[in-house]
């Protein structure tokens, strides 16, 4: 959009670091439509020590005249702090808004940085349920995000698969005389299902509690390769199912990980770490211990098997290694944050580098996600559910029409979708969240449903004049400007697009792109009611609107995108 502008600016200024990005355009109500357009640059708190010397170094640059007509400073004054007003070439700005063809152009700053998103993560005994959504969509969000800023983005699911609880789920199978064929239909499913039954009849016969932990024990040690090569199957199996699911929720993964691959056997390098760093003390009992904040964190068992943080400490110094990343996020729910804490505080005292790397992206929980008949195990059956009422929606609408790109199962599911992810993903990532089908799926509100309807209505305004070759237009700012002020409020709606993506990665927080979307679909609709296209008889006003949706329809489908949804161009 405003990509070349802001390089011009941010490469005079080599010595201010993120400018680039912290650019903004003004908010509205500073703004006249007769007012030339411009980016400022409000001076961060960080810098206030250095202000004199950096806004007289900003005074004394020679900025690109094709694109910045002047540059003014404003000095803090009370509680405003300073800032530097780029007033930019009207027509460039609006050039770089508005082409139908734009170059493309992508900052440089982040392509040595490497970040790791591991998120979803979900445990294969249990079911993939609507606990593990947030955990899905807002890694997912955030990789998406990093990604489009141009850092190198690596995604992991990192997939429970070890524990004493599975030994359990071995029985399980076996009790169950689970066929291969039933494992591949509903693997997921059945595993649960498989354990759930295991654990009942364990809690009533000793003998089989045993003969669960005995299984796991060979499990652990390899030495029963049958049960092995169908523990690696049935994972697969897993995998193929998990990826249906992500595949309706716009995810997608670089690597799927086991905890099974840090167990005790491959880990004892990392053990032997530890107790030379003197980190591992040994209770009474037998257990091994790290301190962390005064509290005693379990890491060996008296047995000398090991716990998860002895295994995900194990994780994140092979990742350091063979992924060398600049950033590691773990997008995991609030209730694991202690142990988060032992597992940076530990692993930096092991490996200096991985301090300042390590964030724990904390969310909220969800209540009342069920099905309507308040059922909800599994997370498909919630995504069936808003398929299912999508569905009941449109057979009830007299506006309902045929979408000949989709059929009308696919169609009802991406509707579904982008109400469920978009109902979450507004909210503040912290908050725990009460879910409502009422508000998920309202046409009117701030929804997913209202995204992919005004996508849909800028596509047919678009394609009923399909013929204009709008890249043979040149957009104008005069014209912009003789307008009703909707023309300028929706091109400078545009202009906030890179603003508002920066600042979403910098708090980690989807829904300052989410609301931005809806701002945008709000500019929008005033601007189709007051600008309207069909009914104009001057050619020139016309094209010129056609190039302000236009414009609309690609940021507005850039940013559905980002968050995961499949913009539709018929509802």
């Amino acid at each position: 959009m405003t990509s070349r502008i802001r390089r011009a600016i941010c490469d005079q200024l080599p010595q201010v670091k993120s400018i680039y990005h912290a650019l903004e355009v003004p908010a509205k109500k500073q703004q006249t439509a007769a007012a030339r357009p411009l980016l400022q640059w409000i001076l961060p708190a960080t810098v206030a020590q250095q202000e004199n010397h950096l806004l007289e170094s900003v005074k004394s640059q020679q900025f690109d005249s094709t694109y910045v007509e002047h540059v003014q400073v404003v000095h803090s004054t009370g509680r405003s702090a300073a800032k530097v007003e780029f007033h930019l070439q009207p027509d460039k700005f609006t050039q770089h808004l508005l082409q139908t063809d734009p170059i493309p152009f992508r900052a440089t700053d982040f392509q040595e940085e490497r970040i790791v998103v591991e998120f979803s993560s979900p445990n294969i005994a249990k079911p993939f349920h609507v606990g593990h959504l947030r955990s899905t969509i807002i890694g997912n969000v955030l990789a998406n995000l990093h990604k489009h800023l141009g850092y190198r983005t690596t995604r992991l699911n990192y997939l429970g698969d070890w524990g004493t609880q599975f030994g359990l789920l071995a029985l399980g199978v076996q009790l169950g005389n689970v066929s291969d064929a039933e494992m591949r239909a509903a693997p997921i499913e059945t595993l649960y299902n498989a354990y759930v039954a295991a654990n009942r009849a364990a809690a009533d016969d000793p003998k089989l509690a045993q003969q669960a932990r005995d299984l796991f024990s060979a499990l652990e040690a390899g030495t029963d390769a049958t049960m092995s090569g169908q523990w690696q199957q049935y994972r697969q199996y897993t995998i193929d199912e998990l990826r249906g699911v992500y595949e309706r929720l716009g995810v997608s993964f670089d690597s799927y990980e086991w905890e099974s691959q840090y167990s005790q056997r491959d880990i004892g390098e990392v053990l032997a770490q530890l107790r030379s760093a003197g980190l591992l003390q040994r209770e009474q009992d037998g257990r091994e211990i790290v301190v962390v904040d005064q509290r005693r964190v379990p890491v060996i068992k008296s047995d000398g098997s090991t716990l998860y943080l002895a295994r995900d400490i194990a994780a994140l110094l092979e990742r350091q290694q063979r992924l060398q990343f600049s950033r590691m996020l773990y997008v995991v729910d609030n209730g694991q944050a202690d142990h988060f804490n032992a597992l940076f505080q530990t692993a930096a005292k092991l490996d200096k580098r991985l301090t300042d790397k390590l964030q724990h992206v904390k969310f909220g929980r969800i209540h009342g996600m069920s099905t309507r008949q308040g059922n909800a195990i599994f997370l498909s059956d919630v995504l069936n559910e808003a398929r299912d009422v999508m569905r009941e929606k449109r057979s009830n609408s007299s506006t309902t029409k045929v979408n000949v790109a989709l059929n009308d199962d696919e169609l009802c599911d991406i509707l579904g979708v982008s109400a469920v992810l978009v109902n979450v993903l507004k909210q503040r990532r912290q908050r725990d969240h009460e879910f409502s089908w009422q508000q998920a799926l309202q046409v009117n509100g701030d929804t997913g449903i209202k995204l992919q309807y005004t996508h849909c209505r800028l596509h047919s305004l678009l394609d009923n004049f399909r013929h204009i070759e709008l890249a043979e237009i040149k957009p104008s700012w005069q014209h912009l400007t003789e307008e009703p002020s909707d023309a300028i409020d929706l091109l400078y709606e545009l202009a906030r697009f890179e603003q508002c993506v920066w600042q979403a990665k910098e708090q980690l927080e989807a829904c300052v792109l989410v609301n931005y979307l809806f701002g945008l679909c709000n500019a929008t609709s005033r601007a189709l009611k007051r600008l309207p296209v069909k009914q104009e008889k001057c050619l020139q006003k016309q094209t010129q609107r056609l190039l302000l949706f236009h414009a609309a329809k690609r940021t507005l489908q850039q940013g559905m995108q980002l968050l995961g949804l499949k913009p539709l161009d018929q509802m």
